[in-house]
């Protein structure tokens, strides 16, 4: 067995502690100071458990005076607070709904309250369309096409009988089309022309209104003998209307039938044909008309292609001027009569 190797040192001793000595009144009953030291010792440790239970129990003075109903329920939002992403989808439809249903009574014959709503020219539209408005002209793009599904504006007397500027022809892409629009390089060698949905010369009243109509986003490929021929002659004959009527509603688009062609890198879609939609809501008398014309070159006169705005709609898949009362919607929408504009 091995021996532990030694230090040299040897271990302290171990004191022993003293015995205490006990008084003679300790061992036998205790002394009258020394009960009262124990009686002061229990009384404060009561006083102590007492105040600290009534401690936990009170909240801050804050806390303690609002209503437990009002804690319990959830603050609303504030304006910094953000909101959902669902909210903010919504909410342009709201705004438009609000605004379109807030409106004064109608008490007085021609006194056409509706038309004070910021979009009464336009067909219905939802939050998830790409809504783009311009100075004098508001259009929903369509993206898969590249160019409107629908151009929406007023014309009046007073546009078109005051000074004019001049024509820019500066095309050019529209910086508020979130997606992009289409370029002028879609064009170039098609052998279409970039025809205007709403003409230029409905907005020759001033330079901003002018370059705005050369927007790419106006644009769609016409064949040249019809942007040229007989849409350009409803364009002249619509102007003319405006003049003699004082103010017009115009909305105006493309259709498409079968396959659809496209030209450029964008793939613009090429149109078999172009609506076109007035409304006169003057007095003393309130009409509407529409045409449909073949994108190709014509020799027909332009009351050839009248047709009434249920035509316009149903080829289109747009609801026009939504927010006329339904009983005159119904009696305009339905007439076609080409000679209550003579």
């Amino acid at each position: 067995m091995a021996q532990k190797k030694s230090t040299g040192r040897k271990p302290a001793a171990k004191k022993k502690a003293a015995p205490r000595k006990q008084s003679k009144a300790a061992k036998g009953k205790s002394s009258p100071n020394t009960g009262a030291l124990a009686f002061l010792l229990v009384l404060l440790a009561i006083i102590a458990v007492a105040s600290f239970y009534t401690i936990g129990n009170v909240e801050p003075t804050q806390k303690a005076t609002e209503p437990v109903s009002e804690v319990a329920k959830p603050t609303q939002p504030t304006p910094s607070t953000p909101k959902s992403e669902l909210a903010q989808k919504d909410e342009p439809v709201k705004e438009r709904i609000e605004r379109n249903t807030d409106l004064p009574e109608n008490d007085e014959p021609n006194a056409y309250y509706y038309t004070a709503s910021f979009d009464f020219a336009w067909p219905a539209y939802s939050g998830d369309d790409q809504i783009v408005e311009h100075t004098a002209y508001t259009l929903c793009y369509n993206e898969k096409r590249e160019q409107p599904s629908w151009v929406a504006y007023k014309l009046t007397k007073g546009q078109l009988s005051g000074d004019k500027v001049k024509r820019t022809d500066n095309f050019k892409e529209d910086p508020m089309v979130a997606t992009g629009s289409a370029s002028l390089a879609d064009y170039k060698g098609t052998g279409y022309d970039r025809g205007h949905l709403a003409p230029a010369a409905d907005f020759a009243w001033s330079l901003e209104t002018m370059k705005e109509s050369f927007y790419m986003s106006n644009m769609s490929p016409q064949t040249p003998g019809f942007n040229r021929g007989i849409w350009k002659q409803l364009e002249e004959q619509v102007r003319d209307w405006a003049i003699e009527h004082n103010e017009l509603y115009v909305v105006v688009g493309p259709l498409y039938r079968g396959k659809v062609a496209t030209v450029g890198k964008n793939k613009v879609a090429i149109p078999t044909s172009y609506y076109k939609a007035i409304l006169d809501i003057s007095p003393p008398e309130v009409k509407a008309i529409g045409f449909i014309m073949p994108n190709t070159k014509s020799n027909e006169e332009i009351e050839d292609y009248v047709v009434s705005l249920d035509a316009i709609e149903k080829q289109a898949g747009l609801d026009l001027f939504p927010i006329i009362p339904d009983e005159l919607e119904e009696r305009l929408e339905s007439t076609s009569d080409f000679s209550a504009w003579d």
